[in-house]
């Protein structure tokens, strides 16, 4: 039973964390770049800047249906039952 809890908070550490990740990828870090580059990102599922040192810099900006919103959800969701089951069975001892 104590192996099973390690793993269930490992799991859990993981999942929350792959959430985080997620979200600062894909839904703050279009928030920063449009405000620093006062355009409209928010809706740019890939954005590439290009640009040296001797020439202009340009900045590529697509836009596809978005295919990671399950993603996070998916982990949030592995994240609240991981520590709903961690609470549960801490307050049965």
């Amino acid at each position: 039973m104590k192996f099973c809890k390690k793993v269930i908070f490992i799991i859990t550490i993981i999942c929350s964390l792959a959430t985080i990740i997620n979200i600062i990828c894909y839904k703050l870090m279009p928030m920063y770049l449009s405000y620093k580059f006062k355009t409209d990102l928010r809706n740019a599922s890939a954005i590439g800047i290009i640009g040296g040192a001797d020439g202009p810099t340009s900045i590529y900006v697509t836009k596809s249906p978005e295919f990671f919103v399950l993603f996070p959800i998916i982990m949030a969701l592995f994240s609240l039952f991981g520590i709903a089951y961690l609470i549960i069975t801490r307050n049965k001892k």
